[in-house]
């Protein structure tokens, strides 16, 4: 009888481990199923990113060759501002007249030579002292 016991005990233990083993495969199995799902999520938010940052970037060097074309615009805007001001007949006396104040000509050797009134003098004189 003690032989019958353990066989039959030893069957039940075999059917026990098999059913626990069973249900921890499925759990596993489950919690895999999980994760992929997730990886796959995850790969489509990066694909999604990298597209994204690819657009702001060619959008950035689009903006930065756009400012430097901007950039050279105002550049020969102002040259040619400069220019203008310089050939300008009532701009040459008054230009003289500043080159002459930088290079330390009195308010007397201003209203002389650029045949400026003492006021004007006197004005471009300490507008354009050092």
């Amino acid at each position: 009888m003690p032989l019958e016991y353990i066989s039959w005990l030893a069957i039940v233990l075999a059917i026990t481990f098999f059913i626990i083993n069973l249900i921890l495969f499925k759990k596993v199995n489950s919690k895999n199923r999980t994760l992929e799902v997730l990886v796959k999520s995850l790969l489509s938010h990066q694909d999604a990113n990298k597209k994204q940052f690819t657009e702001i970037h060619s959008g950035a060097i689009g903006m930065g060759k756009k400012l430097q074309q901007l950039d050279l615009a105002v550049r020969k805007t102002q040259e040619n501002q400069v220019n203008l001001v310089a050939s300008a007949p009532e701009n040459r006396l008054y230009t003289r007249a500043t080159k002459m104040v930088e290079l330390g000509a009195s308010i007397e050797e201003l209203m002389s030579d650029c045949e400026l009134p003492r006021a004007e003098a006197e004005l471009l004189f300490n507008l354009h002292r050092k």
